[in-house]
């Protein structure tokens, strides 16, 4: 039996070579492919990120204004019906509101009802309604007294400078943010602007 032993020369090695070097070509350009393909798909979540945050930007200068409006609101009831009354009312209609809004998170929107969980809750978790009631009850007081812009500009300002502590030690189980420099500078013009609108 004669052996054929396989050269650079040999058809067979030529064909052998150009098909390994066809699918080396194949593989190259599948992988640039693959690596062109990532990037578009980065800025379309990076887009879908911003959108919503756009949108609770949105939603949150919608709050501020209706923080605004409230502040008249309360003041105006509290002329014709006194300042007790007018939290008493204030807070009755934010409640058939919270109960509204409950009523379709959990049958429309299918939101799980709270469980079990609820006692390993801290006890600060429960306060939010007794600080809500004491925002209110002082904004009845003090509205006709300083006006609606002095005092939302006081309650801002308080408020971002406190939320900044709480964010800089974990307070109250919000996750470490530094209170940096810009911070802390963005703060004090916080605390210009309440004093101008204050004064002037």
């Amino acid at each position: 039996m004669s052996s054929h032993t396989i050269t650079e020369d040999d058809p067979q090695m030529k064909i052998t070579t150009e098909l390994n070097h066809e699918q080396q070509e194949k593989d190259f350009e599948l992988q640039n492919e693959q690596h062109e393909q990532r990037p578009p798909k980065r800025c379309i979540s990076l887009s879908s990120t911003m959108t919503g945050r756009l949108v609770a930007v949105g939603l949150m200068i919608v709050a501020g204004c209706c923080v605004a409006l409230q502040a008249g609101f309360n003041a105006t009831l509290n002329a014709h019906g006194g300042r007790s009354f007018a939290s008493l009312i204030s807070f009755a209609v934010g409640l058939a509101a919270c109960l509204s809004f409950f009523a379709f998170d959990v049958t429309v929107l299918k939101t799980p009802r709270p469980t079990s969980r609820l006692k390993e809750a801290p006890w600060y978790a429960w306060a939010g309604g007794v600080l809500g009631s004491y925002y209110v009850i002082i904004n009845v007081l003090c509205v006709p007294k300083l006006g609606a812009a002095t005092v939302l500009s006081v309650f801002v300002c308080s408020q971002v400078i406190t939320a900044c502590v709480i964010d800089h030690f974990g307070l109250v189980g919000v996750a470490k943010r530094k209170y940096t420099i810009w911070r802390i500078l963005g703060s004090l013009g916080l605390v210009g602007c309440v004093a101008v609108i204050t004064i002037f």
